[in-house]
């Protein structure tokens, strides 16, 4: 019996290329469940929890909680995470409302700006201002940008997953009214007040996760640096301008009469797709002068 429990401290788990100790993996995953059980025994007694919220900070701590095994794929140190993360969870938010406020059209008040509880976060206003903290991060501790948004580019899709989860909960991001009434269920439609819109949320919850195990499967096969940030800015921005076709337009936030996310999501597609060929064109290069 001693032998087969020292065994199974000594074990571990992999998953997605992810590796963890039996025992902290057990217990991670049985922590996180108890605290989600709490919080739906506090839902159902009334209390009112902000589920957007708790499935935003879980994205951040899963993002978090990966990390570690992702920075020295790009010889980073496999602590930095932990420096990062105070630049880029407060810029995030702030990044979130200020391109949301920007964009809503509606006149805000000083002390409105800062009611996020209420809503109002968008997340290319996320992905612009926590891009800003890594910067500021990177540029302090004397650490290479592009190797690590390489590394950050596989968590910011899954976090982005579980944002869209939130969303779920939340009630926002959803699509289009559902006329048809066979396609009236989940998870094709969710239903808002009295009617059926299309599941847009959940739809891009679920490809921002494809987009997770891609970008993971990237950053640990191909090691030309640069190339994982650019495929998130492709995968990314396909997913967003498909998607806004699909979105309700008191959903969507407009500029130039065309959605805002659908402007940036070209900018995005168009920068990654040159930075692809950029880096295969050069790295082919190295590799034939080296022959």
């Amino acid at each position: 019996m001693g032998e087969k429990f020292d065994k199974y401290k000594k074990s571990n788990i992999s998953f997605l290329g992810f590796t963890f100790p039996t025992k902290d993996f057990l217990m991670t995953i049985g922590v996180a469940l108890g605290v989600l059980v709490f919080l739906v025994i506090l839902t159902v007694c009334g209390v009112g929890i902000s589920w957007y919220g708790v499935m935003f900070g879980l994205g951040f701590l899963v993002a978090l909680w990966l990390s570690p095994q992702l920075m020295p794929l790009r010889g980073l140190n496999k602590d930095f995470p932990y420096t990062l993360i105070w630049w880029i969870f407060p810029l995030s938010i702030i990044g979130a409302r200020v391109y949301f406020l920007l964009f809503d059209g509606v006149s805000q008040s000083f002390a409105d700006w800062f009611k996020i509880w209420e809503g109002g976060l968008a997340i290319y206003g996320g992905v612009i201002g926590g891009l800003l903290g890594l910067i500021i991060s990177c540029i302090i501790a004397k650490v290479n940008i592009i190797k690590t948004t390489d590394c950050v580019a596989p968590l910011l899709a899954i976090g982005q997953a579980f944002g869209r989860i939130g969303c779920i909960f939340g009630k926002c991001c959803y699509g289009v009214e559902v006329t048809n009434k066979a396609l009236r269920w989940f998870p094709i439609a969710l239903k808002i007040g009295s009617d059926y819109h299309f599941a847009t949320n959940l739809y891009e919850a679920i490809l921002d996760f494809v987009l997770f195990l891609v970008l993971n499967k990237l950053l640990r096969k191909v090691d030309i640096v640069g190339i994982n940030t650019c495929a998130y800015l492709v995968g990314y921005g396909v997913i967003r301008f498909v998607l806004e076709f699909f979105r309700a337009k008191e959903q969507t936030l407009f500029a130039l009469g065309m959605p805002v996310s659908q402007i940036v999501s070209i900018i995005c597609v168009v920068v990654g797709v040159i930075g692809i060929c950029t880096l295969l064109f050069v790295n082919n290069r190295k590799v034939k002068n080296n022959k």
